[in-house]
Protein backbone atom coordinates (compact mmCIF):
# COMPACT_ATOMS: atom_id res chain seq x y z
CA UNK A 1 0.00 0.00 0.00
CA UNK A 2 0.98 3.78 -1.00
CA UNK A 3 1.92 6.39 1.47
CA UNK A 4 -0.43 8.61 -0.44
CA UNK A 5 -3.13 6.09 0.12
CA UNK A 6 -3.73 7.16 4.06
CA UNK A 7 -3.64 10.69 2.95
CA UNK A 8 -6.58 10.97 0.68
CA UNK A 9 -10.11 11.44 2.14
CA UNK A 10 -12.25 8.35 2.39
CA UNK A 11 -14.88 8.57 -0.24
CA UNK A 12 -18.12 7.32 0.40
CA UNK A 13 -19.11 5.91 -2.76
CA UNK A 14 -16.08 3.74 -2.97
CA UNK A 15 -15.59 4.77 -6.84
CA UNK A 16 -11.49 3.87 -8.14
CA UNK A 17 -11.50 1.41 -4.99
CA UNK A 18 -11.79 -1.91 -4.87
CA UNK A 19 -14.16 -3.32 -2.08
CA UNK A 20 -11.65 -4.79 -0.20
CA UNK A 21 -10.10 -1.48 0.75
CA UNK A 22 -13.14 0.27 1.90
CA UNK A 23 -14.09 -2.33 4.03
CA UNK A 24 -10.55 -2.45 5.66
CA UNK A 25 -10.81 1.14 6.22
CA UNK A 26 -14.30 1.25 8.10
CA UNK A 27 -15.69 3.69 5.27
CA UNK A 28 -19.70 3.51 4.77
CA UNK A 29 -20.50 1.83 2.16
CA UNK A 30 -23.30 2.98 0.25
CA UNK A 31 -26.02 1.24 -1.47
CA UNK A 32 -26.39 1.28 -4.93
CA UNK A 33 -28.99 3.14 -6.57
CA UNK A 34 -30.91 2.35 -10.39
CA UNK A 35 -28.44 5.03 -13.41
CA UNK A 36 -29.62 8.15 -13.23
CA UNK A 37 -31.30 8.82 -9.98
CA UNK A 38 -29.17 10.31 -6.82
CA UNK A 39 -30.02 10.59 -3.36
CA UNK A 40 -32.40 11.96 -1.98
CA UNK A 41 -32.01 14.58 0.38
CA UNK A 42 -34.49 15.29 3.37
CA UNK A 43 -36.19 18.18 1.48
CA UNK A 44 -36.99 15.83 -1.98
CA UNK A 45 -38.63 13.55 0.65
CA UNK A 46 -41.20 16.26 0.71
CA UNK A 47 -44.67 15.45 -1.58
CA UNK A 48 -44.40 17.43 -5.28
CA UNK A 49 -46.01 20.46 -4.87
CA UNK A 50 -49.54 20.32 -7.08
CA UNK A 51 -49.28 21.45 -10.56
CA UNK A 52 -49.88 24.88 -11.34
CA UNK A 53 -52.82 25.67 -13.37
CA UNK A 54 -55.92 27.88 -13.44
CA UNK A 55 -56.64 28.45 -9.83
CA UNK A 56 -59.82 30.58 -10.05
CA UNK A 57 -63.01 30.73 -8.58
CA UNK A 58 -66.33 31.09 -9.92
CA UNK A 59 -69.11 32.39 -8.28
CA UNK A 60 -72.65 31.29 -8.45
CA UNK A 61 -74.74 32.75 -10.50
CA UNK A 62 -77.07 33.35 -7.12
CA UNK A 63 -73.91 34.39 -5.02
CA UNK A 64 -73.37 37.20 -8.03
CA UNK A 65 -76.99 38.78 -7.96
CA UNK A 66 -77.32 38.57 -4.20
CA UNK A 67 -73.95 40.73 -4.05
CA UNK A 68 -75.26 42.98 -6.46
CA UNK A 69 -78.58 43.44 -4.71
CA UNK A 70 -76.76 44.25 -1.19
CA UNK A 71 -74.84 46.81 -2.83
CA UNK A 72 -77.51 47.78 -5.33
CA UNK A 73 -81.07 49.28 -5.52
CA UNK A 74 -82.69 49.05 -8.72
CA UNK A 75 -85.25 51.17 -7.53
CA UNK A 76 -83.21 53.61 -6.32
CA UNK A 77 -80.08 53.78 -8.58
CA UNK A 78 -77.72 56.69 -10.24
CA UNK A 79 -76.94 55.97 -13.56
CA UNK A 80 -73.08 56.10 -12.32
CA UNK A 81 -73.77 53.19 -9.76
CA UNK A 82 -75.66 51.29 -12.94
CA UNK A 83 -72.43 51.49 -14.68
CA UNK A 84 -70.97 49.73 -11.62
CA UNK A 85 -73.73 47.56 -11.13
CA UNK A 86 -73.04 46.12 -14.88
CA UNK A 87 -69.30 45.38 -14.26
CA UNK A 88 -69.73 43.33 -11.14
CA UNK A 89 -72.37 41.81 -12.88
CA UNK A 90 -70.47 41.29 -15.89
CA UNK A 91 -67.45 40.31 -13.89
CA UNK A 92 -69.46 37.24 -12.27
CA UNK A 93 -70.86 36.23 -15.52
CA UNK A 94 -74.61 37.22 -14.30
CA UNK A 95 -74.75 38.69 -17.82
CA UNK A 96 -73.17 38.89 -20.75
CA UNK A 97 -71.72 42.34 -23.14
CA UNK A 98 -75.11 42.84 -24.78
CA UNK A 99 -77.29 42.61 -22.09
CA UNK A 100 -74.58 45.35 -20.26
CA UNK A 101 -74.74 47.59 -23.26
CA UNK A 102 -78.54 47.03 -23.24
CA UNK A 103 -79.14 48.01 -19.54
CA UNK A 104 -76.46 51.10 -19.78
CA UNK A 105 -78.09 52.63 -23.29
CA UNK A 106 -81.43 52.47 -21.00
CA UNK A 107 -84.74 52.07 -22.50
CA UNK A 108 -84.60 55.12 -25.10
CA UNK A 109 -81.49 53.52 -26.37
CA UNK A 110 -79.32 56.85 -26.27
CA UNK A 111 -77.97 55.99 -22.71
CA UNK A 112 -78.94 58.59 -19.86
CA UNK A 113 -77.88 62.21 -19.70
CA UNK A 114 -74.39 63.11 -18.75
CA UNK A 115 -76.30 65.90 -16.44
CA UNK A 116 -78.37 63.32 -14.59
CA UNK A 117 -74.91 60.99 -14.08
CA UNK A 118 -75.60 61.58 -10.04
CA UNK A 119 -79.29 61.99 -9.56
CA UNK A 120 -80.76 58.49 -8.74
CA UNK A 121 -83.77 57.37 -10.93
CA UNK A 122 -86.07 54.08 -10.61
CA UNK A 123 -84.40 52.15 -13.11
CA UNK A 124 -87.51 49.50 -13.45
CA UNK A 125 -89.83 51.99 -13.46
CA UNK A 126 -88.56 53.36 -16.50
CA UNK A 127 -87.80 49.96 -18.50
CA UNK A 128 -91.74 49.44 -17.73
CA UNK A 129 -93.11 52.38 -19.21
CA UNK A 130 -90.91 51.54 -22.24
CA UNK A 131 -92.31 48.10 -22.25
CA UNK A 132 -95.84 49.34 -21.77
CA UNK A 133 -95.51 52.27 -24.80
CA UNK A 134 -94.01 49.16 -26.68
CA UNK A 135 -96.70 46.93 -26.11
CA UNK A 136 -99.29 49.69 -26.91
CA UNK A 137 -96.69 50.30 -30.73
CA UNK A 138 -96.83 46.34 -31.07
CA UNK A 139 -92.87 47.12 -31.44
CA UNK A 140 -91.90 43.73 -30.95
CA UNK A 141 -88.23 44.59 -30.64
CA UNK A 142 -88.88 46.86 -28.11
CA UNK A 143 -90.61 44.48 -26.09
CA UNK A 144 -88.05 42.01 -25.98
CA UNK A 145 -85.86 44.35 -24.22
CA UNK A 146 -87.69 46.05 -22.45
CA UNK A 147 -88.40 42.54 -20.81
CA UNK A 148 -84.94 41.09 -20.84
CA UNK A 149 -83.50 44.28 -18.55
CA UNK A 150 -86.73 43.57 -16.32
CA UNK A 151 -85.73 40.15 -16.10
CA UNK A 152 -82.41 41.08 -14.99
CA UNK A 153 -82.95 43.93 -12.62
CA UNK A 154 -86.13 42.47 -11.41
CA UNK A 155 -84.05 39.78 -10.36
CA UNK A 156 -81.17 41.91 -8.25
CA UNK A 157 -84.06 43.94 -6.96
CA UNK A 158 -86.03 40.22 -5.37
CA UNK A 159 -82.13 39.87 -4.16
CA UNK A 160 -82.63 43.12 -2.26
CA UNK A 161 -82.89 42.68 1.64
CA UNK A 162 -85.20 44.40 3.71
CA UNK A 163 -83.87 47.20 5.70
Amino acid sequence: MKLNSFLDPIRDDGVGESPGSVLSRGARILRSQPPGKTRRSAKSRLPEPPPLGDDRISVSLEATYLMVGDRYDPRFLTPNELVDMTELMLAGRAIDRSEQALLLRGPRGRGYPVGEAGSARNIIADWQNHLARSVGRSDLNGVTRATRALGILGRVAVTRMPR
